[in-house]
Protein backbone atom coordinates (compact mmCIF):
# COMPACT_ATOMS: atom_id res chain seq x y z
CA UNK A 1 0.00 0.00 0.00
CA UNK A 2 1.36 3.77 -0.74
CA UNK A 3 1.37 6.07 2.00
CA UNK A 4 -0.16 8.78 -0.35
CA UNK A 5 -2.97 7.46 -3.31
CA UNK A 6 -4.92 10.14 -5.26
CA UNK A 7 -7.32 8.06 -7.04
CA UNK A 8 -9.13 9.30 -10.16
CA UNK A 9 -9.70 12.75 -8.49
CA UNK A 10 -10.95 15.78 -10.00
CA UNK A 11 -11.96 19.31 -9.05
CA UNK A 12 -13.99 21.85 -10.55
CA UNK A 13 -14.80 25.43 -9.99
CA UNK A 14 -18.32 25.86 -11.32
CA UNK A 15 -17.54 25.35 -15.64
CA UNK A 16 -13.56 25.28 -15.29
CA UNK A 17 -12.57 21.43 -15.13
CA UNK A 18 -9.20 22.52 -12.67
CA UNK A 19 -7.88 18.81 -12.18
CA UNK A 20 -9.32 16.07 -14.79
CA UNK A 21 -9.31 12.04 -13.38
CA UNK A 22 -5.99 12.81 -12.10
CA UNK A 23 -4.04 9.08 -10.36
CA UNK A 24 -0.48 8.57 -8.46
CA UNK A 25 0.89 7.76 -5.69
CA UNK A 26 3.67 8.24 -3.53
CA UNK A 27 5.55 5.28 -1.21
CA UNK A 28 6.84 6.49 2.24
CA UNK A 29 9.68 8.23 2.35
CA UNK A 30 9.47 8.72 -1.46
CA UNK A 31 9.99 12.55 -3.09
CA UNK A 32 7.32 13.31 -5.59
CA UNK A 33 7.70 16.43 -7.86
CA UNK A 34 4.29 17.51 -9.60
CA UNK A 35 5.28 19.59 -12.66
CA UNK A 36 3.93 21.09 -15.61
CA UNK A 37 3.30 25.04 -16.47
CA UNK A 38 1.29 27.68 -14.54
CA UNK A 39 -2.48 26.61 -14.85
CA UNK A 40 -1.99 23.02 -14.96
CA UNK A 41 -3.56 22.16 -12.15
CA UNK A 42 -0.19 21.02 -10.10
CA UNK A 43 -1.63 23.08 -7.14
CA UNK A 44 -5.39 22.50 -6.99
CA UNK A 45 -3.97 18.71 -6.67
CA UNK A 46 -1.45 19.72 -3.30
CA UNK A 47 -4.48 21.87 -1.62
CA UNK A 48 -6.54 18.46 -2.67
CA UNK A 49 -4.18 16.46 -0.39
CA UNK A 50 -3.47 19.19 2.14
CA UNK A 51 -7.45 19.14 2.39
CA UNK A 52 -7.43 23.10 1.79
CA UNK A 53 -9.66 21.96 -1.43
CA UNK A 54 -12.28 19.20 -1.59
CA UNK A 55 -11.85 17.29 -4.66
CA UNK A 56 -15.34 16.83 -6.62
CA UNK A 57 -14.84 13.55 -7.54
CA UNK A 58 -11.90 10.71 -6.59
CA UNK A 59 -10.66 9.41 -3.79
CA UNK A 60 -7.26 10.96 -1.37
CA UNK A 61 -5.71 8.33 1.01
CA UNK A 62 -2.94 8.46 3.37
CA UNK A 63 -1.21 5.72 5.46
CA UNK A 64 -4.22 3.87 3.73
CA UNK A 65 -7.08 5.78 5.44
CA UNK A 66 -9.65 7.71 3.14
CA UNK A 67 -8.91 11.82 4.26
CA UNK A 68 -10.92 13.02 1.37
CA UNK A 69 -13.67 14.67 2.98
CA UNK A 70 -11.51 15.53 5.79
CA UNK A 71 -10.27 19.28 6.80
CA UNK A 72 -7.19 20.22 6.86
CA UNK A 73 -7.23 20.42 10.40
CA UNK A 74 -7.74 16.83 10.46
CA UNK A 75 -4.95 15.75 8.32
CA UNK A 76 -1.04 15.29 9.81
CA UNK A 77 0.24 17.46 6.84
CA UNK A 78 2.86 19.93 7.29
CA UNK A 79 2.70 22.63 4.50
CA UNK A 80 5.38 24.99 3.36
CA UNK A 81 4.18 27.84 1.14
CA UNK A 82 5.68 29.69 -1.67
CA UNK A 83 6.53 32.98 0.37
CA UNK A 84 6.82 31.44 3.66
CA UNK A 85 3.81 32.47 5.44
CA UNK A 86 6.02 33.39 8.88
CA UNK A 87 4.54 35.69 11.22
CA UNK A 88 6.77 38.82 11.20
CA UNK A 89 5.56 39.84 14.55
CA UNK A 90 6.71 36.46 16.47
CA UNK A 91 10.13 34.92 16.59
CA UNK A 92 11.61 32.17 14.80
CA UNK A 93 11.07 29.96 17.70
CA UNK A 94 7.35 30.80 18.23
CA UNK A 95 6.96 30.48 14.15
CA UNK A 96 8.36 26.82 14.29
CA UNK A 97 6.91 26.05 17.63
CA UNK A 98 3.09 26.93 16.75
CA UNK A 99 1.82 24.10 15.26
CA UNK A 100 2.74 22.43 18.57
CA UNK A 101 1.19 25.24 20.26
CA UNK A 102 -2.26 24.59 19.03
CA UNK A 103 -1.67 21.36 20.22
CA UNK A 104 -1.47 22.01 23.26
CA UNK A 105 2.17 20.91 23.46
CA UNK A 106 3.81 21.75 27.18
CA UNK A 107 5.80 25.40 26.96
CA UNK A 108 8.82 23.67 27.92
CA UNK A 109 8.58 20.62 25.62
CA UNK A 110 7.79 22.49 22.85
CA UNK A 111 11.09 25.25 23.33
CA UNK A 112 13.32 21.83 23.22
CA UNK A 113 11.71 19.95 20.26
CA UNK A 114 11.50 23.77 18.61
CA UNK A 115 15.41 24.06 19.25
CA UNK A 116 15.73 20.58 17.85
CA UNK A 117 14.27 21.03 14.54
CA UNK A 118 16.11 24.13 14.17
CA UNK A 119 19.40 22.77 14.90
CA UNK A 120 18.02 19.57 12.13
CA UNK A 121 17.86 22.69 9.21
CA UNK A 122 21.69 24.17 10.60
CA UNK A 123 19.49 27.38 12.36
CA UNK A 124 20.70 26.36 15.65
CA UNK A 125 21.30 30.59 16.95
CA UNK A 126 18.51 32.12 15.63
CA UNK A 127 15.19 30.71 17.72
CA UNK A 128 14.77 34.22 19.22
CA UNK A 129 15.84 36.23 16.36
CA UNK A 130 12.63 38.03 14.03
CA UNK A 131 11.85 36.05 10.43
CA UNK A 132 12.95 39.57 9.04
CA UNK A 133 16.24 39.59 10.30
CA UNK A 134 16.93 36.23 8.16
CA UNK A 135 18.05 35.75 4.42
CA UNK A 136 15.25 34.14 2.06
CA UNK A 137 17.15 30.77 2.51
CA UNK A 138 17.39 31.00 5.99
CA UNK A 139 13.64 31.87 6.38
CA UNK A 140 12.72 28.80 4.12
CA UNK A 141 14.46 26.42 6.48
CA UNK A 142 12.64 28.24 9.25
CA UNK A 143 9.16 27.58 7.29
CA UNK A 144 10.63 23.78 6.69
CA UNK A 145 11.12 23.65 10.57
CA UNK A 146 7.85 24.79 11.07
CA UNK A 147 6.24 22.17 8.79
CA UNK A 148 8.29 19.17 10.26
CA UNK A 149 7.87 20.11 14.40
CA UNK A 150 5.24 18.01 14.71
CA UNK A 151 6.58 14.88 12.76
CA UNK A 152 3.70 15.30 10.38
CA UNK A 153 2.50 12.16 8.05
CA UNK A 154 3.57 14.37 4.72
CA UNK A 155 5.21 17.21 3.31
CA UNK A 156 3.46 19.26 0.96
CA UNK A 157 5.76 22.14 -0.98
CA UNK A 158 4.43 24.60 -2.70
CA UNK A 159 6.75 26.02 -5.23
CA UNK A 160 8.82 26.99 -2.16
CA UNK A 161 11.98 28.26 -4.06
CA UNK A 162 10.34 30.51 -6.57
CA UNK A 163 11.28 33.92 -4.49
CA UNK A 164 14.83 33.02 -4.23
CA UNK A 165 17.65 34.03 -6.68
CA UNK A 166 19.15 31.64 -8.97
CA UNK A 167 22.47 31.09 -7.06
CA UNK A 168 20.55 30.51 -3.70
CA UNK A 169 17.72 28.46 -5.50
CA UNK A 170 20.22 25.86 -6.79
CA UNK A 171 21.75 25.65 -3.14
CA UNK A 172 18.11 25.55 -1.17
CA UNK A 173 17.40 22.22 -3.53
CA UNK A 174 20.56 20.58 -2.05
CA UNK A 175 19.22 21.89 1.53
CA UNK A 176 15.24 20.92 0.79
CA UNK A 177 16.68 17.24 -0.67
CA UNK A 178 18.89 16.72 2.77
CA UNK A 179 16.69 17.14 5.38
CA UNK A 180 14.10 15.54 3.26
CA UNK A 181 15.72 12.29 3.35
CA UNK A 182 17.45 12.96 6.84
CA UNK A 183 13.20 13.20 8.45
CA UNK A 184 12.64 10.27 5.57
CA UNK A 185 9.59 12.00 5.25
CA UNK A 186 7.25 11.45 2.44
CA UNK A 187 6.77 14.45 0.06
CA UNK A 188 4.76 15.98 -2.49
CA UNK A 189 6.34 19.21 -3.92
CA UNK A 190 4.77 21.52 -6.51
CA UNK A 191 7.21 23.21 -9.03
CA UNK A 192 7.34 24.51 -12.77
CA UNK A 193 10.67 24.28 -13.37
CA UNK A 194 11.85 21.15 -14.93
CA UNK A 195 15.50 21.14 -13.41
CA UNK A 196 14.16 21.68 -10.02
CA UNK A 197 11.81 18.71 -10.40
CA UNK A 198 14.57 16.43 -11.97
CA UNK A 199 17.36 17.28 -9.23
CA UNK A 200 15.56 16.48 -6.47
CA UNK A 201 12.67 14.01 -6.92
CA UNK A 202 12.34 10.09 -7.02
CA UNK A 203 9.80 10.40 -9.40
CA UNK A 204 8.24 12.84 -11.21
CA UNK A 205 4.48 13.78 -12.13
CA UNK A 206 3.83 15.65 -15.27
CA UNK A 207 0.44 17.45 -15.32
CA UNK A 208 -0.96 19.39 -18.78
CA UNK A 209 -4.50 21.49 -18.47
CA UNK A 210 -5.79 19.31 -15.44
CA UNK A 211 -4.57 16.08 -16.96
CA UNK A 212 -1.76 13.59 -15.47
CA UNK A 213 0.43 13.28 -18.38
CA UNK A 214 3.16 10.72 -17.28
CA UNK A 215 4.56 9.68 -14.06
CA UNK A 216 8.00 8.31 -13.61
CA UNK A 217 11.80 8.47 -12.60
CA UNK A 218 13.45 11.73 -14.10
CA UNK A 219 15.70 9.74 -16.75
CA UNK A 220 12.52 7.79 -17.49
CA UNK A 221 9.96 10.91 -18.42
CA UNK A 222 13.50 12.71 -20.09
CA UNK A 223 14.62 9.90 -22.38
CA UNK A 224 10.78 8.28 -22.88
CA UNK A 225 8.80 10.72 -23.31
CA UNK A 226 4.92 8.99 -23.29
CA UNK A 227 2.85 12.60 -25.59
CA UNK A 228 3.80 15.32 -27.32
CA UNK A 229 3.75 17.46 -24.49
CA UNK A 230 6.08 15.40 -22.31
CA UNK A 231 8.79 15.82 -25.49
CA UNK A 232 8.12 19.30 -25.88
CA UNK A 233 7.80 20.85 -21.97
CA UNK A 234 10.74 18.51 -21.18
CA UNK A 235 13.75 20.18 -21.93
CA UNK A 236 15.54 21.62 -25.33
CA UNK A 237 14.02 20.38 -28.25
CA UNK A 238 13.49 20.98 -32.04
CA UNK A 239 9.77 19.43 -33.44
CA UNK A 240 10.29 18.27 -37.06
CA UNK A 241 7.69 16.14 -38.75
CA UNK A 242 8.15 14.41 -42.32
CA UNK A 243 7.81 10.80 -44.31
CA UNK A 244 9.63 7.66 -43.68
CA UNK A 245 11.41 6.37 -46.58
CA UNK A 246 14.16 3.82 -46.48
CA UNK A 247 17.32 4.25 -48.51
CA UNK A 248 20.44 1.89 -48.74
CA UNK A 249 18.14 -0.50 -46.20
CA UNK A 250 18.12 2.11 -43.60
CA UNK A 251 14.77 4.35 -42.34
CA UNK A 252 15.47 8.03 -43.25
CA UNK A 253 12.63 10.81 -42.49
CA UNK A 254 12.33 13.47 -44.81
CA UNK A 255 11.18 16.53 -43.09
CA UNK A 256 8.56 18.76 -44.31
CA UNK A 257 11.12 21.59 -43.43
CA UNK A 258 13.29 19.82 -46.68
CA UNK A 259 16.03 18.12 -45.01
CA UNK A 260 16.33 14.31 -44.17
CA UNK A 261 18.46 12.64 -41.65
CA UNK A 262 18.46 8.90 -40.66
CA UNK A 263 16.00 7.67 -37.77
CA UNK A 264 16.75 4.71 -35.57
CA UNK A 265 15.42 1.40 -36.77
CA UNK A 266 11.98 0.75 -35.68
CA UNK A 267 8.80 -1.08 -37.18
CA UNK A 268 8.65 1.84 -39.55
CA UNK A 269 7.21 1.64 -42.89
CA UNK A 270 7.99 3.55 -45.90
CA UNK A 271 5.32 6.26 -46.23
CA UNK A 272 4.52 6.11 -42.54
CA UNK A 273 4.30 9.99 -41.01
CA UNK A 274 6.49 10.55 -38.23
CA UNK A 275 7.40 13.37 -35.56
CA UNK A 276 10.86 13.83 -34.21
CA UNK A 277 12.46 15.66 -31.26
CA UNK A 278 15.91 16.65 -31.77
CA UNK A 279 17.33 17.31 -27.98
CA UNK A 280 19.57 20.42 -28.16
CA UNK A 281 22.57 18.80 -25.75
CA UNK A 282 22.46 15.53 -28.47
CA UNK A 283 23.20 17.51 -31.61
CA UNK A 284 26.79 18.09 -32.69
CA UNK A 285 27.76 21.36 -35.25
CA UNK A 286 30.58 21.10 -37.66
CA UNK A 287 32.18 23.34 -39.72
CA UNK A 288 31.88 21.79 -42.81
CA UNK A 289 28.10 22.15 -45.26
CA UNK A 290 27.67 18.40 -45.88
CA UNK A 291 24.36 15.83 -45.53
CA UNK A 292 25.11 12.58 -44.37
CA UNK A 293 22.99 10.00 -43.21
CA UNK A 294 23.31 11.30 -39.72
CA UNK A 295 23.79 14.98 -40.56
CA UNK A 296 21.82 17.73 -41.85
CA UNK A 297 22.55 21.15 -43.21
CA UNK A 298 21.66 24.35 -41.32
CA UNK A 299 22.37 28.53 -41.30
CA UNK A 300 23.53 29.84 -38.24
CA UNK A 301 21.98 32.55 -36.84
CA UNK A 302 23.41 33.06 -33.79
CA UNK A 303 25.29 31.86 -30.71
CA UNK A 304 25.26 32.47 -26.75
CA UNK A 305 28.05 31.51 -25.02
CA UNK A 306 27.23 30.73 -21.24
CA UNK A 307 30.26 29.12 -19.76
CA UNK A 308 29.49 25.48 -19.23
CA UNK A 309 27.28 26.00 -22.40
CA UNK A 310 27.65 27.21 -26.01
CA UNK A 311 24.28 27.71 -27.34
CA UNK A 312 23.94 27.81 -31.25
CA UNK A 313 20.79 28.98 -33.44
CA UNK A 314 20.30 28.02 -36.91
CA UNK A 315 17.24 28.08 -39.59
CA UNK A 316 16.73 25.46 -41.76
CA UNK A 317 15.69 26.25 -45.71
CA UNK A 318 12.06 26.68 -44.56
CA UNK A 319 13.11 28.94 -41.55
CA UNK A 320 12.28 25.84 -39.06
CA UNK A 321 14.80 26.86 -35.79
CA UNK A 322 17.35 24.34 -34.77
CA UNK A 323 19.34 24.72 -30.89
CA UNK A 324 22.27 23.39 -30.81
CA UNK A 325 23.86 22.74 -27.04
CA UNK A 326 27.29 22.09 -27.11
CA UNK A 327 29.17 21.61 -23.42
CA UNK A 328 32.00 23.46 -22.70
CA UNK A 329 33.97 26.25 -24.54
CA UNK A 330 33.67 26.60 -27.94
CA UNK A 331 34.82 29.53 -30.04
CA UNK A 332 32.36 31.92 -31.24
CA UNK A 333 34.32 33.31 -33.67
CA UNK A 334 34.54 29.52 -35.86
CA UNK A 335 30.83 30.76 -36.79
CA UNK A 336 29.35 33.76 -38.29
CA UNK A 337 26.01 34.73 -38.93
CA UNK A 338 24.89 33.62 -42.07
CA UNK A 339 27.37 30.62 -42.14
CA UNK A 340 26.20 27.12 -43.47
CA UNK A 341 27.48 24.42 -41.17
CA UNK A 342 26.08 20.68 -40.50
CA UNK A 343 24.24 19.53 -37.95
CA UNK A 344 24.71 16.13 -36.51
CA UNK A 345 22.53 13.36 -34.47
CA UNK A 346 23.29 9.82 -33.70
CA UNK A 347 19.87 7.90 -34.76
CA UNK A 348 19.83 6.22 -31.21
CA UNK A 349 19.41 9.80 -29.76
CA UNK A 350 16.43 10.63 -31.95
CA UNK A 351 12.52 11.43 -29.73
CA UNK A 352 10.60 9.15 -32.31
CA UNK A 353 6.91 10.20 -32.45
CA UNK A 354 3.96 8.70 -34.46
CA UNK A 355 1.79 10.78 -36.30
CA UNK A 356 -0.91 10.87 -33.65
CA UNK A 357 1.85 12.65 -31.71
CA UNK A 358 2.41 9.74 -29.07
CA UNK A 359 6.39 10.00 -28.46
CA UNK A 360 8.27 7.06 -27.21
CA UNK A 361 12.31 6.86 -27.34
CA UNK A 362 13.35 3.95 -29.80
CA UNK A 363 16.75 3.44 -28.60
CA UNK A 364 17.33 0.72 -25.73
CA UNK A 365 17.35 2.25 -22.18
CA UNK A 366 19.86 0.22 -19.46
CA UNK A 367 17.37 -2.15 -17.81
CA UNK A 368 20.03 -1.91 -15.01
CA UNK A 369 18.09 1.65 -14.30
CA UNK A 370 14.84 1.74 -15.97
Amino acid sequence: MSHVEVEHVTKRFDDVVAVDDVSFTAEEGEFVSLLGPSGCGKTTTLRMIAGLEMPTEGTIRIGGEDVTDRPASEREIGMVFQHYALFPHKTVGENVGFPLKMRDVPTDDRRERVAEVLERVHLPDVMDRSPEELSGGQQQRVALARALVFEPDVLLMDEPLSALDRVLREQMRVEVQRIQREFDITTIYVTHDQAEAFAMSDRVAVLDDGHLSQVGRPLDIYENPNSEFVATFIGESTKLSGTVAERDGRSVLETDAGVAFEIPATDVDPGDRLTVYLRAEKLGISPEARETGTAFPAEVTTTNYLGDTTQFFCTLADGTEVVVAEQGFTSLEQYDAGDTVSVQIAPEDIVVARGDGTASERHAVDESVA
